[in-house]
């Protein structure tokens, strides 16, 4: 198992290296579970990336921000907007699944996305920065 992660976050890292400058990268790998956290820079907005494998699955979120203002997050967390839109009233029963969604513009939007990867996301982050930049970097 830890062999294959390592070499999962090897490529995710490499694949950040090339993509994003100023890269912060921290790893935290043991038996029960491993933790892949990235920060960069992708011109003018800040990227933030992290990815939790254990037993129970595997927990992602990967943000874009400039300044100090959420611009775009994907994430799988058990998110309570997001179990509202996927079960409506019946959400509470749900509580702690994990749930594929995207924030919006300052986290006031959610809508429910299938599930990313960090490589997806790295590789269609021109294409998402420039979908609220208007094409600059």
């Amino acid at each position: 198992m830890a062999r294959t992660i390592t070499e999962d976050f090897a490529r995710i890292v490499a694949l950040a290296r090339t993509i994003l400058t100023r890269v912060e990268i921290a790893e935290d790998i043991d038996a029960d579970r491993a933790i892949l956290t990235i920060q960069g820079q992708f011109g003018d907005c800040r990227v933030f990336l992290k990815e939790t494998i254990s037993p129970r699955g595997r927990r992602y979120a990967f943000y874009i921000l400039k300044e100090d203002r959420v611009m775009l997050g994907l994430d799988n967390h058990a998110d309570r907007q997001a179990l509202r839109l996927k079960y409506g009233r019946d959400f509470a029963a749900h509580l702690t699944e994990l749930i594929p969604h995207r924030h919006g513009l300052d986290k006031a939007v959610v809508e429910l996305t299938e599930e990313w990867t960090a490589e997806r996301f790295l590789t269609e982050l021109e294409t998402l920065v420039s979908a609220f930049s208007g094409g600059d970097r």
